[in-house]
Formats: structure tokens, sequence, C-alpha cells
């Protein structure tokens, strides 16, 4: 399917499906959709190269199946594109989602197949996932479980040795050491170093841990990243060669943001000489870019193609951004209306609670009054515990750690879930997640088969335990490893999860859903409470909305207007870091407070 040729038509008429009307692909964009070699792609901000992705994969549709029954992988690293299929795509979607297609996120696409399976490899027993209370007490016992002389004998002693004199007040050895965490430079107690990396009790928790998956099978979900190194070391070719078989298209949309593992991971699963591999992305938007000065950017290939076309803003917006590029290559704007030129308002330590003020006054003077409208307020650091400015440094109002124990809602509870895996409370939020599955189920009348009975939570545990763990567990890593949580995606991944659970079965999330009462599924209510409506500030002249929130977390959206608020990270603003691109007050306009 080389030498496909796609038609003016065939363009014509995903057009008419994904884009408004009277809207058609820039010349760039139609170039990368008729693409089907192994190639880059690079996409400059706003591109619409999820629109682009979706194009591709309606013909890719259209043409279904494949010869040799082999299908399409796309990652990312959300699960926007499940969702824009599912909403852009419906009529495409049961094919699309189905196998031998594989739609996700990349880290779960390589824990699945390359980690997981490794890890298995390492294990004389099934692999079982826990929190880290379980966790820290499983380890603690292979510490001291053990005949003289003890391989472990330093690290116990010095675990023993540290709780006699610390300053924590514990019940036993093992509350403090369920509070010791190991990183790349050492052992700690809290935010405490105990021993650094170099030590021989840092080498002996390591293999305290080897033992502990190799006898016993027990891992966290968050573990499974420092394994990945060795498990894509451990790829053969004949298992490389399974995955070209299956996946003859693969997209890797923002590619940029790919950490060494996991490019080395899918540059060994997909030759690009046996399949077409086409990698998206914008070097311009590289996370890791912008906060580990050691990672290695992604340079698209030189007969790469690009996307320098954007209809998101106007020419004045586009003018700004230039000079912020790597290359300082051009955006050309095809907007429809020109945007308002940018804005920089300036302030001190004693005017900063003025600049929400200011950039209320800055949209009505562009009358930009509209109640419904995206304002977004947005800053890389939310934690209030930073030294320096932060998100909430701006409005007394941010609330950096909501926390909601509403249970009567079904999206009251999601936003409890994204609440407790945003601070890394995985075991939290799978709780939560089993008290959400018996609430459903309590309204859809599902009763668990060997006793008649509804689902109490401790029930389903074990239920999900004996009898579905490989589900259960593989969708607990994806959801640990999503980058980014709104109210739709946890939604989708709750969905998703209970499609896989009744998998053989004629009930489904469908079926479900539609079981709710109104009242369960009510939002309204929640102004506070759901993902996506808290940290508003409402403005009390205009009514108008705006959202507070990271720069992560809107990445990919498109906003009315936007306020870029700054903060201090790696010891120096985010002014100081872009002055040097223009030279100062070079563009955009001065507002003093």
């Amino acid at each position: 399917m080389a030498d496909w040729v796609i038609s003016d038509q065939d363009i014509e008429s995903t057009e008419k499906l994904l884009m408004p009307n009277d809207a058609h692909f820039p010349d760039d964009a139609r170039t990368v959709i008729r693409c089907w070699r192994s190639t880059d792609v690079a996409a400059c901000p706003g591109s619409g190269k999820t629109t682009v992705i979706l194009a591709k994969l309606k013909l890719l549709a259209d043409k279904m199946p494949f010869e040799n029954g082999s299908g399409i992988c796309v990652l990312s690293h959300t699960n926007v594109a499940v969702d824009e299929i599912k909403k852009r795509l419906s009529g495409y979607a049961d094919k699309l989602l189905s196998y031998p297609n594989y739609i996700g996120t990349i880290q779960s696409f390589v824990d699945k197949f390359v980690t997981i399976q490794y890890l298995k490899g390492q294990s004389e027993v099934p692999i079982t996932f826990v929190d880290d209370a379980k966790y820290a007490r499983k380890l603690y016992g292979v510490l001291t479980n053990q005949s003289y002389p003890s391989p472990y004998y330093k690290l116990k002693s010095f675990i023993h040795m540290r709780y006699e004199r610390g300053a924590f007040p514990y019940a036993n050895e093992l509350g403090y050491f369920q509070n010791v965490t190991v990183k790349e430079d050492g052992i700690y107690h809290r935010n405490e170093r105990l021993a650094g990396e170099t030590s021989e009790s840092y080498k002996q928790y390591f293999l305290a841990r080897a033992e502990l998956l190799k006898k016993y099978g027990v891992l966290r979900y968050r573990d499974t990243y420092s394994y990945a190194k060795g498990a894509v070391d451990s790829l053969t070719d004949d298992y490389s060669q399974l995955f070209v078989q299956r996946f003859r298209y693969v997209f890797i949309d923002e590619q940029q943001d790919c950490d060494e593992v996991q490019r080395d991971a899918l540059e060994r699963l997909f030759d690009p000489n046996k399949c077409c591999v086409i990698h998206i992305g914008d070097t311009d938007q590289s996370i890791f870019g912008s906060v580990n000065v050691d990672a290695e950017e992604w340079t698209p290939c030189e007969n790469h193609l690009q996307i320098v076309t954007t209809s998101r803003y106007g020419k004045s917006i586009a003018d700004v951004l230039t000079p912020l590029r790597r290359n300082q290559d051009p955006i050309i704007s095809i907007a429809q209306e020109e945007s308002a030129k940018p804005h920089i308002i300036v302030f001190d330590d004693h005017t900063i609670n003025s600049v929400l003020p200011r950039f209320i006054t800055l949209l009505d003077r562009y009358n930009l009054h509209n109640p419904n409208g995206t304002y977004k307020a947005i800053g890389a650091i939310r934690s209030d515990d930073t030294k320096g400015l932060s998100i909430g440094s701006y409005w007394d109002g941010f609330d950096s750690k909501p926390k909601s124990n509403e249970e009567r809602s079904y999206w009251a509870m999601v936003n409890s879930l994204i609440e407790e895996i945003q601070v890394n409370k995985l075991y939290r939020a799978e709780s939560i997640t089993r008290k959400l599955l018996c609430r459903l189920f309590h309204y859809a009348g599902i009763r668990n088969n060997d006793t008649g009975r509804e689902f109490t939570v401790a029930v389903l545990r074990q239920v999900l335990h004996d009898e579905y763990w490989e589900v259960y567990s593989d969708a607990l890593i994806q959801l640990a490893e999503m980058q980014a949580y709104s109210k739709e995606t946890i939604d989708l991944w709750i969905k998703n999860l209970i499609d896989a659970l009744f998998e053989d079965a004629e009930v489904g999330a469908e079926a479900i859903y539609s079981s709710l009462p109104d009242y369960y599924m009510e939002q309204t209510e929640l102004k506070n409470a759901i993902s996506g409506e808290r940290n508003v500030f409402i403005d009390p002249i205009r009514g108008r909305r705006i959202v507070f929130d990271t720069i992560h977390g809107v990445k990919g959206e498109t906003h009315d207007v936007t306020l870029y608020l700054e903060t201090d990270r790696q010891g120096a603003s985010d002014l100081n870091r872009i002055l040097p691109y223009y030279g100062a007050g070079r563009t955009g306009e001065i507002q003093p407070v």
C-alpha cells in the first residue's frame, strides 16, 4: 500500500467528516495525509496534527481488513486518540479500536508488551502488584526472615540503627521502614538522605527487591519503569518480528516527549523498513526539554515532512512564537480572524495580586465577554511547597491539592480518583475504583454469581484478584502511566475497564451506563468537585470562568485567551529564559500594573 494514491475526493470526504463547514486541509497537511512511507513529521503548535492523524485513520479504516490480518498501531502519551476516535470517528470506532489494531499510550504499550513480559521471566511465581504499604511489609519480611549470615545484614542493621536514633515516633521498626524510600542517589527517610548510592546498604536494598520479585512475584506499579531498560535490552529479533507482522502502520504521536527507554523500545519493535512508521511531534513543545537538561532531544530525520500552518491563532501570535522555535522556522497562520496582540503584564511582590484583575481588564478591552468562553490561566509549577512563584501565588483561591469526599455522584468519584493519582497515591485510586465499580454494579443490578448478593468493596477486590487479575492489573498500570488526567480520560478508562472485565458477557459499559439514574450522573451541582470545575475563578462583573491549571494539564487544548503565569523552576524564571530570544520589549506590549 506504499503506492496507495489518495484522491482529492478522498480528502474532501474526510474534510466533511472531521472539519467545520467550508474548512479544508492546507497543502502541507495534505502531503502528510497522502504519505504512506516511514518518515518523521514536524508539526508546529496548533497545526491540527490530531485531525491529520484521524484523517489517516479514517482512510485506513476504509481499506481494512489488510492482507495477512495486519493492523494499525497508534501510540501517544495520553488516551486522547481513543477519545477523539470515539467522538469524531464514531462510525469507525468499533473497527479501529478492536484487534488487530492497538491504540493507547506509549507507556502502557511498553509495559504490556515489553516490561511485564520480561518481569514474568524474572519471577518464579505469578506477579502480584501491591501498594506501597504492602510492598514495604513484604520487603521488610525478606530482610528479617533470613538465616545467619544474612545477605542483608548491613541494610537490616542500618535500618535498626536509624530507627533507634530517629526523631519520629513509630510503634515499631516496620513503621519506620515503611517511610524509607530509595532514589537514584541513595536511601531516604521522608526527605532526609540516609545513605548514598555507593553504600553497601543501598546495594543490599536492590538485592532484596530482586529476591522479592523472583521468589514471591511482588512488585509495585511504579517500579515497572525501573525494569524497563533491562526489558528492552532483552528483546530478541524473533519477538520484534511479531510486531512488524501484526502492525502494518504505526503512528507515534508526541515523539518529542518519549524518553530514552521508550524510544529504544519502539525502535526495536518497529522496523521502519518492514512496516510504515511515522513519528509525529514538535520539538518546541517537549516536556523533557524543559525539565530535564540531560534528556536527548528528538531530531526529525533528514527527509522529514512539515506542517507549518495553523488555524488556531492569528499572525500576531504566530510571529511572537516563531523566535522561540529552535530553528526559528516561521509559523504560517491561516486563521480566518486575526488574534489580539500578546501582552506582558509586569508586576512585583507588592502588585502580584493585581495580575488577575489586569488580565480581566484586557479581556474587556478586546470585548471578550462570553461567559461560556474558554479562558485559562496556566503555569509550570502547581505545588505551593516550592520556593518562589507558583500558580497559587496569583490567586489565593487556587488549591494545588483539591480534595473531595463526595461519593454520591459519578463525576465526584471520578474527581477523587484523579486527585489521588495526581499525587501518586495509586493504592487510594485503586480503592476508589472498586467503590465506583460497586456503585455502578448496584445501579445496573449486577450481583455476585456465587452468592447472588451485591458486591462489596472487599468482595470485589477478591473477585478481581482471583478471576480478573491480568485484566485489572493491566488497567491499573495504564492508569498509573497516564501523562495527563481529566474527567473525560478517566471516564473512558473506567468504561474500557468495564468492557474488558465483561469481554465474554453480553453486558458491557454501554448497557451499564444506560441504566444509571440521572441524579447520579448530574454535574451541575459539583461546581468545585469535578475535574475541570475546580480552581475556577468567576469574574464577578462579566461572569467569565477563568480556569487555573498547569501547562501540561492543558497541552493540546484550544483557548479563547490564555494567561501564562510566571513561575520559578530550576533556579530561574520563565521570563529570564525567553528574553534572550527576543531582546527586551521587542514583541508584545508591556503592561505595568
